[in-house]
């Protein structure tokens, strides 16, 4: 379901789910309805075969930054042919991405027609190239000149999530854990979305767990008024079911995982055409849009658990770096991780509004509109869960309102709260506002102390 790959729809007879799930995980009847293993340690094993690509996205999340181009073989990614990192500051627009795609491409693409046809290397780049090809005939010369990928870094993206991710992995543990499943499977929402909630694919792919409507439709409520895609609790409840499915249907977690992206029937597939071995479906399978994405999902959700699991090794220091300022430039800024474990949740009962909820919990309503996604404030279910923000330190301790202000044409709540010297959010909370252009001349503000 990852948001950079092809969405496949994939239907199934009843008589063909339980045939190929007998097949390809050797369960019985009875044994399908058994736990799932929840050690992390045993449910993801790690093949010899695939430490090189887990290694490679280890230093693709961890080393490179988003200004270093990596050119590989798509299909042995121990073939790194250069490392090319771009001149200048921040993240590269798209047309500078697909200039070094295209000059990287190009330069490779030449050097191994060169060799295909006997030509002998002439520089230290043909000389590199040609040491990973010891005797190679011209087919394999020219085949590798079709295989040619270009690999963004995506270091400063995936710090970024790793700091976000403190405000809902807490809750994910929580989640998987209750289902029976390892929680260091949420580590998968770093490969899906960074820990976003409100990303969104080119695909169609929306929130933390990138689900597709039409598979979100199985699991969640999805509206004109509210989509539970984007709403990080309900998502992540969905996910834990959809992967425990996924497991109970194929056995094991690398094809469990992977049928997450490729879809559960394409991974059956293959799984029943090669006994269930996932190395040897990587290496041999060539199902419809099986490629570059779809092999590497499951090595990139183990390097994102290796880098989780040692964070401080990968990223130094990244608990004392200020989360505000790391995030500066996202489209909504989550809480300090410090705060993170205070974000809980609230099943609604009949009679509740979203105002009486804000009001005992000490949050804005906008806040709570804000956190769960929600269009509509009138719009609210018996039985739904919400996600209860984390009230801001000032805001849960503010000291007595010290005088009121008279707002004046051309004033803006941003620029009376900076002059006041408090924060947007907390003036907002003191007066009620719950839209930052609610404002008319000759209204009256409470200013809170600083």
């Amino acid at each position: 379901m990852g948001s950079r790959r092809r969405k496949l729809s994939l239907l199934w007879t009843a008589g063909t789910f339980l045939a190929v799930a007998l097949i390809v995980s050797g369960l019985t009847p009875h044994s399908a309805r058994c736990a799932v293993p929840a050690s992390a340690d045993s449910a993801f094993p790690q093949p010899q075969a695939l430490q090189p690509a887990v290694r490679f996205w280890i230093d693709v999340f961890t080393r490179y930054s988003y200004r270093d181009f990596i050119i590989v073989d798509s299909t042995d990614v121990r073939r790194v042919y250069e490392v090319m990192h771009l001149p200048g500051f921040g993240p590269p627009s798209g047309s500078q991405i697909a200039q070094a795609d295209f000059e990287l491409k190009d330069k490779y693409r030449r050097i191994l027609y060169w060799l295909a046809e006997g030509g002998q290397p002439r520089n230290a780049d043909e000389r590199r190239v040609a040491k990973y090809f010891p005797h190679a005939s011209r087919e394999t010369f020219l085949k590798a000149a079709s295989n040619l990928r270009v690999q963004e870094g995506v270091r400063e993206r995936f710090m970024k999530g790793m700091v976000r991710s403190a405000r809902y992995r807490p809750m994910m543990r929580r989640i998987f854990a209750r289902e029976g499943l390892p929680p260091d499977l949420v580590a998968l929402a770093a490969v899906e979305s960074g820990f976003d909630p409100r990303a969104r694919s080119s695909a169609g792919a929306a929130g933390i767990w990138q689900f597709m409507r039409g598979t979100a439709r199985k699991y969640l409520h999805i509206s004109r008024y509210r989509d539970d895609r984007m709403n990080p609790y309900r998502a992540t409840v969905a996910a834990a079911r959809l992967l425990r499915e996924n497991y109970l249907m194929l056995g094991n977690w690398p094809l469990a995982i992977t049928a997450y992206d490729y879809g559960p029937g394409g991974i059956a597939r293959a799984a029943a055409q090669y006994n269930g071995d996932y190395v040897q479906i990587v290496k041999h399978y060539n199902g419809p849009h099986f490629g570059f994405a779809a092999r590497n999902y499951y090595p990139e959700f183990l390097a994102a658990v290796e880098v989780y699991r040692h964070s401080n090794r990968y990223f130094p220091g990244l608990n004392e770096i200020s989360t505000p300022l790391l995030l500066a430039d996202e489209h909504s800024t989550p809480a300090p991780v410090r705060h993170a474990e205070r974000v809980t949740h609230y099943r609604i009962r009949r009679g509740d509004t979203l105002s009486r909820i804000a009001h005992v919990y000490g949050v804005s309503v906008e806040s709570l509109l804000s956190e769960n996604d929600l269009s509509n404030p009138r719009r609210l279910r018996a039985g739904d869960v919400l996600a209860i923000p984390a009230a801001a330190p000032a805001a849960r301790h503010a000291a007595p309102v010290t005088h009121r202000y008279r707002v004046e044409r051309g004033d803006t709540l941003y620029g009376i709260a900076r002059r006041a010297g408090v924060s947007l959010r907390r003036l907002m909370a003191v007066n009620r506002i719950y839209r930052p252009r609610a404002l008319s001349i000759g209204m009256i503000l409470h200013i809170p102390g600083v």
